[in-house]
């Protein structure tokens, strides 16, 4: 099937460079329970997260497992044996290196590879079918005078996606013969794999080892690099010219014969994207997960699970604004199901739930705010979430978990020694890099926020006693806010205060006093916050988390995990306050302020081709070029930035 032939698409084709280093940007497909195939460009593998089939083993742990690391193609035409993938070894060789034949690459719909050997024209696509987690890899030989051979050499890994795997004796190498292929289980508790193709084919047992893959992006970032991987023998099967068959891997048998059909109805039914949007709407939906009766939000791909104020932050984007209501509710439900002291988890869930956030139970509300905006009415909304609401209010109120707490003058404290609450919560050698106790600028603007919101869904909903219990606070809160955070000889918001200590670092935090829909500040401090963030932090990729004035400024997010997280908040800039600029922009300079913002998220259009096509890093370097870092894809990178362009619809 080509996929050029319908509407013109914003990136079309990818024409792929043939020289001695392979292009290594990133493509991903998932399913809707997190199982995701990963790899570059050319079909080399980069990173440990990489491989075909990489996917949940619930049995073992709550993570993901890299169980089919590669698959090993070859055309054999007339004597000669055509290479289709390619591996990394160390120091800096290919082999072999069959992505000089990778024509085009294109991923408007699904990935899909078109390789040219000779006379011969092969298409190669990557498919998941709704509610299905087996990988369909598609080829139809499209140009040839007459049949192929396709040569289909699986390599196994079956282990965490976070640690790697070599030759060893506890290996099980048994086959087990399923309908068109095999399946597998090398290691005690493992769900099997099964391996099947559409065709006939013939599986040639051959176990052996292979040695020494590298992962050239593990080596930068200063970890193990080096993997064995095991392939159990390979398939062969012709291919005739116009012919498609297909390869099926996952952890259930797959019905060839009936699957041919559903992947022939979702080809017909897929949209050429045509703007941003269109693509960061395909995108986000990977990032929703269903975990049994649980509806989770990724972080980020590839090492991030789910996490409480990524979660809150991500939720209006990712489902309000693609039309998925039904998952923002059963989200937020997981998130409070879990609640204690007023907090939400920041990780896990059950028994294995962590509580170490001072702000994501503000950002939930935040969250349902939007809520409000796009779906619902502040009398419905306080009929469902308002004992939650007020739950939340009170513990801040009285006192919660890690000293958090309103202090008389009506604003937010919290910190003790060795914790990060707030979202700058990097930690190296135990010890947090910004660790900001005290007061900070944006939880007190998210409670200042979420105190006026409450209060006014609640009179909506005629709650009395809610209302006339904070009714006083708004006023208390927004005075207490301006005279421990403004300057006006500076003409700018403290960081974060800890009795008579102030930190004037030059930070975004300070964004939300503006950003959010209730500001504690007046028009005139508004317009030197935005101005001030604009001067000295915004970038074509977002904002920088500390002025480059600063000392303590670091401009490259590079090396091993600590190198990184010293760097991590110290002026590495961060895509996802695009959204909350914008907001704080508009409301300053209104629509004046239409033509900087149009530029910038315009300006986004390479960022969607640098790294992970097509999706939004979770970092970029505070320095020019602002290259990518960290995950390659993020979910409230993703998320803000649909909130970035629908803002800017809303306002025009």
């Amino acid at each position: 099937m080509q996929l050029t032939d319908k509407k013109k698409s914003l990136f079309g084709n990818v024409l792929l460079k043939h020289t001695n280093t392979p292009d290594s940007r990133e493509v991903i497909l998932s399913s809707n329970n997190g199982t995701y195939a990963a790899t570059t460009l050319c079909g080399y593998n980069s990173r440990k997260y990489h491989g075909i089939f990489v996917a949940p083993q619930p049995q073992l742990d709550d993570d993901n497992h890299v169980l089919l690391s590669s698959l090993d193609e070859s055309v054999l035409h007339d004597g000669k044996a055509w290479p289709l993938g390619a591996h990394y070894y160390y120091p800096d060789t290919f082999y072999p290196d069959g992505f000089r034949h990778i024509h085009t690459f294109n991923n408007d719909y699904n990935p899909t590879w078109t390789y040219r050997l000779g006379n011969i024209l092969l298409i190669k696509e990557w498919l998941f079918l709704p509610m299905d987690n087996t990988l369909y890899i598609k080829y139809t030989l499209k140009e040839a005078d007459v049949a192929i051979t396709l040569h289909l050499m699986p390599l196994l890994a079956f282990r965490n996606m976070h640690t790697l795997t070599h030759q060893n004796n506890q290996l099980n190498g048994a086959i087990a013969p399923v309908t068109n292929g095999i399946s597998v289980q090398l290691y005690p508790g493992y769900t099997p794999l099964y391996l099947q193709t559409s065709a006939k084919a013939k599986f040639v047992p051959g176990a052996d080892w292979y040695y020494n893959f590298c992962y050239p992006e593990e080596q930068k970032r200063g970890y193990d690099y080096r993997e064995d991987l095991y392939t159990p023998g390979y398939f062969e099967l012709k291919i005739e010219p116009g012919q498609s068959v297909l390869f099926a891997t996952g952890i259930k048998a797959a019905d060839m014969e009936r699957v041919q059909l559903r992947i022939l109805h979702l080809l017909k039914e897929l949209e050429t994207p045509e703007t941003i949007c269109d693509y960061l709407r395909r995108s986000a939906r990977r990032f929703i997960i269903e975990e049994g009766k649980r509806s989770i939000i990724k972080a980020g791909y590839y090492w991030f699970g789910s996490w409480g104020r990524d979660t809150c932050i991500s939720l209006p984007g990712l489902t309000l604004l693609t039309g998925d209501v039904y998952y923002f509710r059963k989200i937020a439900d997981t998130l409070l199901k879990d609640m204690q002291k007023g907090i939400i988890p920041n990780t896990g869930y059950g028994s294995n739930a962590t509580y170490n956030t001072a702000d994501a139970s503000l950002w939930l509300i935040w969250a349902i705010q939007q809520f409000v905006k796009y779906y619902s009415t502040g009398e419905k909304t306080w009929e469902i979430y308002g004992s939650a609401l007020s739950d939340i209010l009170n513990h801040y109120q009285q006192g919660s978990l890690f000293g958090i707490r309103m202090d008389e003058d009506g604003l937010i404290y919290a910190g003790e020694p060795g914790c990060a609450l707030t979202w700058m919560d990097a930690i190296v050698n135990d010890e947090p890099m910004t660790p900001r106790h005290g007061k900070t600028v944006e939880i007190n603007a998210l409670w200042y926020n979420a105190v006026c919101f409450c209060l006014k869904i609640a009179t909506e909903a005629g709650d009395k006693n809610f209302v006339k219990k904070w009714a006083v606070y708004p006023e208390k809160i927004q005075n207490s806010f301006i005279n421990a955070f403004w300057s006006t000889e500076k003409n700018y918001l403290a960081d974060y205060v800890n009795d008579s200590y102030m930190d004037w670092s030059v930070r975004p935090n300070q964004l939300f006093a503006v950003s959010l829909p209730f500001s504690p500040l007046t028009g005139e401090q508004q317009k030197a916050v935005m101005d001030k963030i604009k001067g000295e932090l915004l970038t074509p990729r977002g904002l920088r988390t500390l002025s480059p004035y600063d000392a303590a400024y670091q401009g490259h997010y590079c090396g091993d995990q600590p190198a990184r997280d010293r760097a991590y908040h110290q002026g590495t800039v961060w895509p996802w306050m695009l959204a909350h600029f914008a907001e704080g922009y508009l409301k300053v300079y209104k629509h004046k302020g239409l033509t900087l913002l149009e530029e910038i998220y315009n300006g986004l259009v390479p960022a969607l081709k640098e790294g992970c096509l097509y999706s939004v890093a979770e970092v970029f370097d505070g320095d020019f070029p602002h290259k990518a870092g960290g995950a390659v894809s993020q979910a409230w990178s993703v998320a803000e930035l649909l909130r970035f362009r629908n803002l800017l619809n809303n306002y025009k």
